[in-house]
């Protein structure tokens, strides 16, 4: 099994598949080099695809440090050299986002080619004038999540871990399959229903000190101010039935970013790439050739 050994000592593992320009696929929190596995095959008929699991997750180690995105930031220059790759195209999903985002508000975009993100806000928590982010934890209103609301999912992780990773499990598929007391109706028919109790086990499987630690650190984040640094072209993607972020904050990502342009997926949620692989992979693929026809 390879595995890159950080300057910290943490040990990542990775996969490498396929041969041509690189693609580096970054998962979400919770989440592992097998949430892509609908991606990689078909991706390394054309690119050299590379999985890496974060810190904490997957096969990786599970440390007691380094648990902020700056960090994984850096374990990804360093991993990056690590390889000797240059021009290499980054699929951020959720949390793999903020990871892209973090390298380059530290590292500048040099050196990356272009950039797909999977469902994600620059930022998550309310403000005064940041109304996209997540949906309050009570009031269940789009871009609601407030610092008490913070409070409440901490508490969640930490009370019962079994009982969260079910729900993490759940909330990445369709909002519409849930009603309004936020109970879920695993009984209708939805894309990707046949991947939930894999998705379930994925998630339990992993460390919560890990986790809340990492959901601090995303949740202080703010990259609204460093979009105009994004120059490499970005492929934005988000599901119309995501129960965590709305259109309007693709929609504010592709105003801020330089080059950008946005795909919706209807019928999906935060987990799109899952659920609707086939197009997922499609618009990837093309995105990333340059394909003409591609608009």
């Amino acid at each position: 099994m390879p595995f890159y050994v950080t300057d910290d000592h943490v040990r990542l593992y990775y996969e490498i598949r396929g041969k041509g320009k690189p693609v580096l696929l970054i998962h979400g929190l919770t989440a592992n080099h097998r949430h892509f596995k609908k991606q990689t095959p078909e991706l390394a008929r054309h690119f050299k695809v590379i999985t890496l699991d974060l810190r904490g997750h997957g096969d990786s180690d599970v440390p007691e440090h380094g648990l902020t995105l700056k960090r994984l930031a850096r374990d990804l220059k360093e991993f990056m050299a690590y390889l000797e790759i240059t021009a290499v195209s980054l699929v951020g999903w959720s949390l793999g986002t903020h990871v892209i985002f973090e390298y380059i508000r530290n590292y500048s975009c040099q050196g990356i080619a272009k950039i797909i993100v999977i469902d994600m806000a620059p930022r998550l928590l309310k403000a005064e004038d940041w109304q996209f982010g997540l949906p309050g934890v009570r009031s269940r209103k789009p871009g609601d999540f407030g610092p008490e609301d913070n409070l409440i999912m901490l508490a969640a992780m930490l009370g019962d871990w079994e009982a969260y990773s079910r729900v993490v499990a759940q909330r990445i598929m369709n909002k519409s399959l849930f009603n309004e007391k936020m109970e879920f109706n695993g009984d209708a028919d939805f894309m990707g229903k046949e991947d939930l109790p894999w998705l379930y086990e994925e998630a339990r499987s992993n460390t919560p000190h890990i986790i809340i630690a990492l959901w601090i650190s995303m949740s202080m984040q703010d990259y609204r101010g460093m979009l105009k640094d994004i120059t490499a072209p970005c492929l934005l993607t988000f599901g119309w039935e995501s129960n965590y972020y709305p259109p309007e904050s693709s929609a504010y990502l592709k105003d801020h970013i330089p080059q950008a342009r946005v795909i919706p997926f209807e019928g999906c949620g935060h987990a799109l790439h899952i659920q609707n692989p086939d197009k997922f992979n499609k618009e990837a693929i093309a995105f990333l050739m340059d394909m003409e026809d591609y608009h």
